[in-house]
């Protein structure tokens, strides 16, 4: 009994203290800078996700992005701890396809050396 007193004085001068941390993933439908939020769309339906200066990846993040969002609830708001772009789903240029057709970088065709015909 005298053990289990001692605890509960315990937590009640050290409450603790619960952050729910998880990810959502989704496109971005819209971001407002000055209210600091993104409007998510995901599978489950729009999400506002609220975000800080010290957000990383906040200031990237554009409508149509792919993205993925670690985030914690506080005070019931979703705040985004850190944001992901995925990868584009777009086909890459030809500057970013190391061996494309004409078996040189971005697309070139085979030229000879200098001096050589």
């Amino acid at each position: 009994m005298k053990k289990f007193l001692a605890f509960s004085a315990v937590m009640l001068v050290f409450p603790v203290v619960t952050v729910f941390a998880a990810l959502l993933e989704g496109t971005v439908q819209k971001v407002d800078q000055s209210r600091k939020q993104i409007l998510l769309q995901t599978d489950k339906g729009q999400v506002t996700v609220e975000f800080t200066g010290g957000t990383q990846g906040a200031d990237k993040v554009k409508a149509g992005d792919k993205v993925k969002i670690n985030y914690s609830e506080k005070s019931g708001k979703i705040v985004a701890d850190a944001i992901e772009a995925s990868k584009s789903s777009a086909a890459p240029s030809p500057s970013e396809r190391p061996n494309a057709p004409g078996g040189m970088p971005g697309g070139m065709k085979d030229a000879p050396p200098a001096g050589v015909r």
